[in-house]
Parts: structure tokens; sequence; C-alpha cells
């Protein structure tokens, strides 16, 4: 039987019989349903709206997303669950083609894409399919993956009715940040050479990282960047990414040019250098994200590791402390899931998404 008859099937039994399902019978109904299913199940009822809250969103379990380009005019978006090879095809993404989008990354539970027609960025949840339009005072047209980081964070009790979307353009080295509440974008910059070139939320508060690895608070309420006096910087002055992971709790830096990690330890002003991950798993895309999974077992992935989306779309995993050693790589020829491009004009992209993470940020904390 299909999925979808299936959840029609349970809709009608669950009119019928006025009970409540056990949870665990709930877990079993949904791994027979797709992603679509997935999405109408929450509006059964109260009761599998709550499960589907508490079970399916809340997951830690790292998603891959898959974005299948057939030619210039066909795309496909697909979440993949690594360890079971679960693919999950998100047939609503169909209705966001290609020649007027452009994916940047999935932050906060929603995609964020570039408006190639009207200017603008298009912030989507795949999840709850709730939609929200910025239009740009600065110039986005891009067909380039790569052209920009973002980075979407909502404001601490306002019910996700305000936010702030953090925009990095590579090509001007530009750092533009919109508040909703004020309905405006604000260019944040810095003295050249040096550059932002990430961003994370940790403890309600947006920070900064340059290719200097000075580390600084954005201020969102006086447009500036306020670094910090930290004490043991690595100072590699040069054109390298950093990137800041936020984990159970811990601000982290990550060289992986060098292969070296720090723990940010705002206590006592310090970096702190790193020898292993420890208990913590890296999910990196070639410099575009990064960001880390805490006890990773629990989902198939092993501590002290990387998995990565190379330059090449290719998922590789490999020791943190043993960076010349691949432990073992795939691509989609090597499973189940592949569907070969039709020409060379067609490919793939890939993105991780954590669902279980909404960053907020608290105005009150920086002055």
């Amino acid at each position: 039987m299909e999925s979808s008859s299936s959840l029609k099937e349970l809709k009608r039994l669950k009119r019928v019989n006025r009970e409540e399902l056990p949870w665990d019978a709930l877990v079993i109904i949904c791994k027979t349903l797709d992603f679509e299913d997935l999405f109408q199940f929450s509006g059964v009822c109260k009761s599998w709206r709550t499960f589907h809250k508490s079970n399916i969103l809340s997951s830690k379990e790292p998603l891959l997303v898959r974005i299948l380009f057939r030619g210039t005019t066909s795309i496909s978006y697909s979440f993949i669950t690594i360890p079971n090879q679960k693919v999950y095809d998100l047939k609503i993404m169909s209705s966001f083609p290609p020649t007027k989008f452009t994916y940047v990354r999935a932050s906060s539970r929603y995609f964020i894409m570039v408006n190639n027609n009207n200017n603008s960025f298009l912030l989507f949840n795949p999840f709850t399919r709730i939609k929200r339009v910025i239009n740009a005072t600065f110039r986005v047209n891009s067909r380039r993956f790569d052209e920009y980081r973002a980075l979407l964070a909502f404001e601490k009790s306002s019910d996700d009715k305000e936010f702030v979307l953090v925009v990095l353009c590579i090509r001007s080295r530009s750092l533009y940040v919109y508040q909703s509440r004020h309905y405006r974008w604000v260019t944040y910059s810095t003295v050249e050479p040096e550059i932002v070139t990430d961003f994370v939320v940790f403890n309600n508060i947006i920070y900064v990282v340059t290719n200097n690895a000075n580390i600084g608070v954005l201020n969102l309420n006086s447009r500036n960047i306020q670094f910090l006096n930290l004490e043991n910087n690595p100072k590699y002055y040069s054109s390298e990414i950093f990137w800041l992971v936020n984990c159970d709790e811990q601000l982290l830096m990550f060289d992986f040019f060098r292969r070296c990690a720090y723990k940010i330890d705002l206590s006592s002003m310090h970096y702190v250098k790193m020898k292993s991950l420890g208990d913590i798993a890296l999910f990196y895309v070639f410099r575009r994200n990064c960001q880390a999974l805490s006890n990773p077992e629990r989902f198939g992935y092993e501590r002290n590791y990387v998995y990565e989306v190379n330059a090449t779309n290719q998922c590789i995993m490999y020791n943190w402390n043993n960076w010349n050693y691949i432990k073992y790589g795939w691509n989609w020829s090597n499973t189940n899931t592949y569907r070969p491009p039709d020409s060379k004009t067609d490919f793939y992209f890939f993105d991780w998404c954590f669902r279980h993470l909404k960053y907020e940020v608290d105005y009150s904390l920086v002055e």
C-alpha cells in the first residue's frame, strides 16, 4: 500500500476509534511514510501534532540535503539519512525553479534562498511550509551556490514573529544583517584585509570570526562588531576560513586547512587548543559551513570524525587526528539511492541540515 494511502487509512481509523494511539505505534507509522506524508501526519490530531513536534522536528539526527539538477530547468530536493540511506523526496520544492531561485543554506529549520528575479531572499521552512520574503537593498543575483553564507535566528520570546538574517557576500566581502523588527538591512564592515569568514549564535548572541582568527560580537543595537581581547590568538594572518560552532554550550573554532580545533573560553578569555574532537563529530561542507553533534554514536556516526562534503560533492569520512588517512568514502554510485545524471550538464549539490536547531538572539545581552 502506498504511504499516502496508509496515512488516509490511519486518519479514518483515528476518526472512528476516537482513541489515542501509543507513541510506540506512531514511531512505527512514521517509518513507513515519505516526507510529504510526515508533514500531513502532524495535522491528523493534537496528539499526533505533539508527537511530530517532539520527535520528528526535535530529532538531532543530521539530514543531508541533496539537490539534483537535470539540465538547467529541472531540479529536485531530498533529505537523506546517511546511516540507513533513507531518502525523503521534497516534492514541495519543485515550485522553486532553478532559473529563479538559488539555494544558500539551511538554518533554523529554514532553507535560505536567493530570488534572482526580484532581488530578494526567500526563507522557506520545508517542515511547516512557512514562507518569508525579504527584499534586499543590495544587489543579489547569483546562480552560484558559493556566493553567500547565511544564518537565520529568531528574536527570543517573540513567538518566531521577529527574526535576524545574517548574510555574508563572498565576492564583495560585505556582511549584511536584516532585522525584521526594523524592516531594514545594515552593513557591517571590518578593516581590510581582515574580513568576517563565519558566524554562529552562542548563548543568544551572534559571534563572528575573521580570517585572522579574531572573534567578535555582532552588536544588533549599535551596528558594529565588538572584537574580544582573547589571549593565545592563533594569529594566522592569511586568507584562510575559520569556522565557529556551538556544540553543547561550548563555542568552538576550527581551521580545516591546518586541522586545528580550539575551544573559546569566554570566562578566562583564552583560545584553548583541543587535542581531538572528543565526543563530537563534525559535519562540514567544503568552504560553506560546519556544524557539530555530540554523542554521534546514537545516530550511527563516530566521535572524533569529520563527515565532509568535499569540493567534488562526494561525502567522505575521516578521523580528525589522522587527517592524511581517510577511513572510507562514499558517493551515491555506491548506494541504492543514486540516480546517475543523464548528461554532463546534470549534477548534485549537498548540504547538512540540523532540524532541531533553532537559533535565538537576545537584544538585551549586547549593549
